[in-house]
């Protein structure tokens, strides 16, 4: 096994040694504190996504950049939001690992519409679960073909019921598009579902630049600006989140 792939594929490594806390419904939860091996508190992390190039297998130099603007920020982790590859094949994702190799904070992935294919869990790991630290949650989902099952709906509201103060849902496609159409189908049991448990934040990419909005208690970001071609005036950029006594973030741009 090449050595870029041992060191990227995290949340590969995870499964494999057994860090999470139980099988819910079919889908793991890691327990936070056993994979960093520190208590920090505040703590920042680090949200990115649409990296991918816009053809062929070399990731973007802007990309590369982004990387090194993350090691500088020391987060604690990293979530991908997905859209790593054109297309998801082994070079792709091979040539995507040994870029983020690079990266030294443990690595998260979403799955993408353009990551989705059969290699996707045997290169990126699982495509839903959860991760705990502290006093937050943090949920991945996979709506890669713009839906999520009742199954995905079922795990995501098991974990809201545990109480967390913090909670944050992440996933590539977008509940809803302010410009346009490039969203989810039925999204409405799912928001249903981050109203009624009043989810702090929602995590999405897949459109490339960035969007803010609050709709009832929930902040729903979209960030795309990783790396692939921009749309309706984007840029690049990343988000930084501080969890402390409250919840901040910030949009960090390349020069």
């Amino acid at each position: 096994m090449k050595k870029y792939y041992v060191a990227a594929v995290i949340a590969v490594l995870l499964v494999c040694s057994g860090y999470y806390l139980q099988q819910n419904m079919g889908y793991p939860v890691y327990q936070g504190e056993d994979i960093f091996k520190a208590s920090v508190n505040p703590y920042t992390f680090v949200f990115f996504g649409d990296n991918r190039p816009a053809v062929g297998w070399k990731q973007p130099d802007v990309f590369k950049t982004i990387i090194q603007m993350i090691n500088k920020e020391d987060p604690l982790f990293v979530i991908g939001g997905g859209d790593f590859v054109v297309e998801g094949m082994p070079q792709n994702f091979e040539a995507f690992l040994n870029t983020v190799s690079q990266m030294e904070a443990p690595l998260f992935y979403v799955c993408g519409n353009h990551d989705d294919s059969e290699y996707y869990q045997q290169y990126l790991g699982e495509r839903v679960y959860a991760l705990t630290y502290q006093n937050a949650l943090f949920v991945v989902l996979d709506n890669s073909r713009k839906v999520l099952d009742e199954k995905q709906l079922e795990f995501l509201e098991k974990q809201l019921k545990k109480g967390f103060e913090y909670t944050f849902v992440f996933l590539h496609v977008p509940p809803f598009d302010p410009e346009g159409s490039y969203c989810m189908i039925n999204p409405d049991p799912f928001l249903d579902i981050v109203f009624t448990y009043e989810v702090d934040y929602v995590f999405c990419s897949h459109i490339h630049r960035f969007y803010e909005a609050k709709k009832g208690d929930t902040i729903f970001i979209i960030s795309g600006g990783a790396g692939a071609p921009l749309v309706r005036g984007g840029y690049n950029h990343y988000i930084l989140v501080t969890v402390g006594d409250e919840i901040t973030y910030e949009v960090r741009r390349p020069a």
